[in-house]
Order: C-alpha cells, then structure tokens, then sequence
C-alpha cells in the first residue's frame, strides 16, 4: 500500500487484484446524501480497478474544511470520511496499475447537507374540562396545551443520525427549558401563548449537524383547568354527600356538601342542594335535641313536657320508631292526668303572670296549685319572686324620694337614693337618667369653679362688688365651701345693687329633665299671658338644658312670630312717619318711606295706595 499526500490534498490506496475491464465507464458510487457530521463511504466497483493495480483516493474542499481523518474500506475499494461543514467537496478515484501508473481517473461532487431537526409535542395523556351542564370530562384536542405545567418535546434528525450526538436547546425568555441537553426535554410557559424553541445537534467530535426552530403554542390557562378540577371535585364531593345523607350520615354529608359548595359556589345545583340538605339537618337536629330532652324530663317524670317534645320532634323529623315513643308517653301522662291537671293549670297560668311580671297573680295562682299538689321548684320560684317583690317595693321607694329631692334642686341626695333604687331593681332608664344627673353635677362643679376663678381674679383688682356676684353665682351653680368664705368675708364691706340679676345654672345651660320641665311649664304660663319675650326666653333656656326636635321647631316658631311682631312694628311707625310727611305736602318723601315700609314688611293697601298715586300723576 502506498498513501501520497498533496496540499489541502490527502490521497490514500491499496493494491488490489482485479483487472479492469477496457473500455468501462468508472464511477464513483456512494448511497444517499452525505451530511455534515456523519460519515459519508465512496466506492468504486472492484472491475474498475486494474489487475495488480491499486486506487487512489484523494478529497478536497472547495472552500470550506477539508475532513480531518479519511479511512479506507473493502481493500481500498471504499473512502469513508465524515463533512465537517456544508461546502463542496471533490472526490476523486486514481487507478494506478502493477508498475504504478495511473491509467485513469474519476471524480465526484458532493456537497453535504445539515440533518433537518423537527421539534414535536410529545403526545401525553389528553387533557381534561369538566362540563358543569353535562356533569361530565370531555377531552380536549390533543394540541391543547396548559401553561404552567411541564410539556415534552422532542427533536428528532431527518434522516436519522447513524452516530452518538448531543442536543443544545434554547428557548425564549418566557420558556422554562428542563434538561435542555436531551432528546426529549420539558418546557414549561407561565402564560398563554407560544413559546419559541430552537435547537441544534452536535456530533460526537462537536461538528454541528443542524439545527431546528418551532412554536410550541400554549392556549388553556392553568385557571381554567384548576377551575374546572374543582367544578368536578365538587361534584364528586356533593355525588359523595348524597350518598352519606341517604345512609344516615347526615352531619358528614352536611361537612361534605359544605365544602362542595365552597369549591363550586356558582353551582346552583350544589348550593340549592346545600340549602335543602342544611335545612333539613337542622330539622333533624332539631327534632334529635327534642328527643334527648324527652328523655330527661322523663327521668324527671315531667311526662307533659316530655310528650309534647316527643311530638313535636315526630313533626319536625318522623322516626321510625317516634309513634311507640309517643304512645308510651301519653300511657304514663294519662296515669298522672287527673292530679296534675288541675296543678298544671294552675301552675301554668300563675307562670304566665309570672313572665308577664305580675307577681301578685303570678304569687296567688302558684299557691293554688300547691295546694292541689306540691312541688318544690314552685315554692322556690313564690320566695323568690317574694323577694323580688320587696326589691322591687325598696327601688320604687328609693326612687319616688330620689325624684322628690331632684325636685327640691338636691341633685346629690337625688342621685344617691336613684343609686340605691338601682341596686334593688336594675331599670335601664333610671340608670340613664343616673348618667344625665351625673353629668349635670359635673357640670355644675365645673362652671362653679369658673365663677370662683372669676370671683378671685375681681377681687385682686379691687372691683369687689363684681367678685361678690361671681362668688354668688358660684354658690348658686353648686355649694362650695371656699365660695362661701369669701362670701362672709366681702359681706362685711360690700353689698350688691337691689338689683343685681344672679345666674342661675339654667343661665349657662346646665340643669336636669326636671329644670327643663320646669322652666317649659312658667314659659307656658308666659305665652298664655301674652308675655311672649319672656316666654322665648325661657324656651330656649330649656331646650339649651334638654334639647328636642319638638322643642327646637317650637322656638324656631316662636322666634318667627317675634320677628315678624318686630317687623311690623317697624313698618307701622315707618307709615306714621310717612303719613305725617303725606299731610305735610312732602309727597315725594312720604312715598319714598311707603316704599321703604314695604322692604321691612308687605302691606297690600300701602301697595294700593303707592300705585294710585302714580296713576293720579
């Protein structure tokens, strides 16, 4: 064997024993496409070859790499090679004879090819919805991918690749790539859309064999299937509680329908059913409580209230064996009837005063019906409401003497005996009316305390006969021992005007309901006398103390007739002054102050008379 080698030329050949024939037609043969990365075998047929002779082979590039390893096959008769790029390459076969020259020659072409990649879903198990109106899955088309969720793809070479290769896949920046050096790998996409994946393949040497791009195009949003696993779970779910609610399980199919309800609150099939279920549960409940409790006033043997439970539970949910309950009830009530009738009675008609608290008949219908039989849980319930009674009595008396001295202005000796009144019997609106004068007394210490400042900051400048008053006011808001002294001491050299008006605490707005109705009843009297001023006065006075939308609509009407009392007082003694300027011959100006009336108030036969007036001009 002998191997020449040739710039950018690599030649290589072997002996061989068969003879050509003279005249043939030599060809290089080769099988299919050749494609960059992969091996690519030339051949000669073995006539072509003279007898004794060898072949040359020799493979150059056009422009691109010239392979880097060359191998010879079959006694020389095949040339392997793999192309490491896509550019033009010429083979050539050299026939060499015995004495090794060569008597001829033949050449080939051939221009390599990348291996196409196609990239394909994986087809997995078909994906899923629930249909709500049919209550049933129906598959989805199998190109119906879900975003959020792991997706098989693979890529595979057209035509096959004969060798070991590795795979580099990209993806765009909204595409998750898993194991991205694999055939096979998983993409995963957070959102609706289409991902865009490119891929290359690679020989075992690193030769890049090709490449290949797709769209993977995800169209179901995670939403849509996690809701429509739950619209089925919850079918499920409410199918399972139908089932438990047919066994008897009521309060597990009510814990299983509930939570069918909360997957699928839109279902109206559900929560429709849910109502009904829960409706009836609570019947069942209900009727269950009624039966637990016959049985412990049967124990008790209150065999009225035990029957009139067991009853009413057979009403609210029938059981089977309620009716033999019931029977067995009204056996035991009837043994007992004709003595407790007349108690029952009795008893029942003195509980019915009794929870309309009139205890004296409630006091007197409960010692009839010890009398017929006797019951300790009556006697008790007579000494308590005796006791009650007395309470009560002590309150009213606490009460009546709290509101007298109120009346007689002794706020605090009020509110002490209206405390005790409390304590005796609770009544929400005496302890309202506890907070009111609480507040009034507050009041009034602080206003007097105000007063005394005032007093002593009048006293420091001499101006005595003002600090008196103040001291004065003071003691008449509430009672205070330092006002008092300095009252003695200014007494001795300083006395007040005969008439001084002295505030009283109505003057500042503080005094109680009782204050108020006072002052309403002297105002009364007031408007009745026609001494509406005063009347005002006094209205407002009250209403400051205890206000009220009947009262403030009363003083707003008050205060309107006074201003329209005051306006036609004004516009009358406007028109006298006219009229004497009308007799005086002042036309013009008695006009002007006929007009100047009708702005303070409307007068139609002034109008009458101003407008005859410019008709006699």
């Amino acid at each position: 064997m002998r191997t020449k080698f040739y710039p950018a030329l690599l030649v290589l050949f072997i002996l061989l024993f068969a003879a050509p024939s003279l005249g043939a037609s030599y060809a290089i043969i080769m099988n299919g496409d050749a494609h960059v990365g992969e091996q690519a075998v030339l051949s000669v047929e073995a006539s072509q070859i003279p007898s004794g002779g060898s072949v040359e082979w020799s493979v150059s590039p056009t422009t691109g790499l010239t392979p880097y390893r060359i191998s010879l096959r079959a006694g020389g008769r095949e040339c392997a090679f793999t192309p490491l790029d896509t550019h033009s390459l010429k083979v050539v076969a050299s026939f060499i004879d015995r004495d090794g020259n060569m008597i001829s020659s033949t050449e080939r072409m051939i221009t390599p090819k990348e291996f196409q990649i196609n990239i394909a879903v994986v087809a997995g198990k078909p994906l899923t919805l629930w249909n709500a109106s049919e209550r049933s899955d129906y598959e989805l088309s199998p190109d119906t991918l879900m975003e959020g969720t792991p997706i098989r793809i693979r890529a595979s070479l057209n035509p096959p690749f004969k060798g070991e290769h590795t795979l580099k896949w990209t993806g765009d920046a909204a595409t998750a790539l898993m194991s991205p050096d694999k055939d096979d790998i998983f993409i995963r996409r957070g959102s609706v859309g289409e991902s865009e994946i490119s891929v290359s393949a690679f020989n075992a040497s690193g030769t890049r064999l090709g490449g290949g791009e797709g769209k993977i195009i995800i169209t179901l949003p995670a939403s849509t299937y996690q809701e429509s696993a739950m619209e089925r779970e919850a079918w499920q779910s409410w199918q399972k509680a139908q089932e438990l609610w047919e066994s008897g399980s009521y309060a597990e199919a009510v814990d299983t329908a509930t939570k069918a309800a909360g997957l699928s609150p839109r279902d109206s099939d559900i929560s429709d059913g849910l109502r009904a279920m829960t409706a009836n549960y609570n019947r069942y409940t209900k009727a269950l409580k009624l039966r637990n409790d016959a049985k412990n006033f049967d124990a008790a043997r209150r065999f009225d209230d035990a029957l009139k439970n067991l009853r009413i539970a057979q009403v609210i949910w029938p059981a089977d064996d309620g009716e033999e309950g019931i029977r067995a009830a009204e056996q035991k009530v009837e043994e007992l009837r004709k003595l407790q009738q007349e108690a029952n009675w009795l008893r029942d008609t003195a509980s019915a005063y009794d929870n309309e608290n009139m205890f004296e008949e409630a006091l007197e219908y409960y010692a009839k019906s010890i009398a017929v039989m006797s019951s300790d849980a009556v006697s008790d319930r007579m000494e308590r409401i005796r006791n009650r009674l007395t309470l009560i009595s002590d309150a009213d008396r606490y009460a009546g003497e709290g509101n007298n001295l109120e009346r007689e202005g002794k706020l605090q000796e009020a509110l002490n005996h209206y405390s005790a009144s409390i304590m005796s019997n609770p009544d929400a609106g005496l302890r309202q009316h506890i907070e009111e004068l609480q507040s009034v007394i507050s009041r009034r210490e602080r206003q007097a305390n105000a007063l005394y400042r005032e007093g002593q900051d009048l006293q420091r400048r001499n101006q005595n006969q003002e600090a008196l008053k103040r001291y004065t006011e003071s003691m008449n808001v509430w009672p205070n021992d330092n006002a008092k002294q300095r009252i003695q001491q200014l007494s001795r050299s300083t006395r007040l005007a005969p008439d001084t008006v002295i505030r009283g605490p109505e003057d500042f707005g503080i005094g109680t309901r009782i204050d108020a109705q006072k002052m309403i009843q002297e105002a009364d009297e007031l408007y009745a006398q026609g001494d509406i001023d005063q009347a005002a006065t006094l209205y407002k006075k009250a209403q400051a103390i205890a206000p009220s939308d009947e009262m403030r609509r009363w003083v707003a009407r008050i205060d309107a007739v006074l201003k329209e009392r005051d306006a036609v007082n004004t516009a009358n003694r406007q028109i006298a002054e006219a009229n004497a300027l009308f007799k005086a011959g002042k036309t013009k100006e008695a006009l002007d102050l006929y007009r100047e009336s009708l702005k303070t108030h409307k007068n139609a036969e002034i109008e009458a008379f101003i407008r005859r007036q410019g008709t006699s001009k």
